[in-house]
């Protein structure tokens, strides 16, 4: 099986060095992006299956990243988590634009989201089920 690639958008390093981390002990290929422009560039160079971004960044956030990705590409991916901390409903009810696209609360730990990209993958048509023993190990 072909390693699944993850993108990881968010504007503090530390969170992103320590969600690579795991993502790349855990068997997944892992590029990160610190907003929605630098990812937009990862994006059109290179096949994304999993994104997992924050919604507050400079330039452009989680959810003009999505918008965009949306209407002018060059995609969405088909497995993408919207990380936040934002309470106000208003802050969340966008999500509902995209279909697939899923909010997770913060505080959220790396095994969390290695769970929830686990099931998110499981959930979409054409998923075979097949994973590395890392992969499984860490979830």
């Amino acid at each position: 099986m072909e390693d699944h690639r993850v993108l990881i958008v968010d504007d503090d390093s530390s969170v992103a060095r320590v969600l690579a981390r795991a993502f790349e002990r855990a068997g997944y290929v892992v590029a990160t992006a610190p907003d929605g422009e630098w990812a937009l560039t990862l994006l059109a160079d290179q096949q994304i299956d999993i994104m997992i971004c924050d919604i507050q960044m400079p330039r452009m956030d989680g959810r003009e990243l999505c918008r965009h990705l949306t209407r002018q590409g060059p995609y969405l991916p088909a497995c993408t988590l919207i990380v936040t901390s934002r309470s106000e409903h208003d802050e969340r009810a966008w999500v509902e634009e995209f279909p697939g696209v899923c909010l997770v609360e913060k505080p959220v730990g790396p095994k969390q989201l290695l769970r929830r990209v686990r099931r998110h993958l499981e959930s979409l048509p054409g998923f075979d089920g097949r994973e590395s023993g890392e992969q499984r190990r860490a979830a």
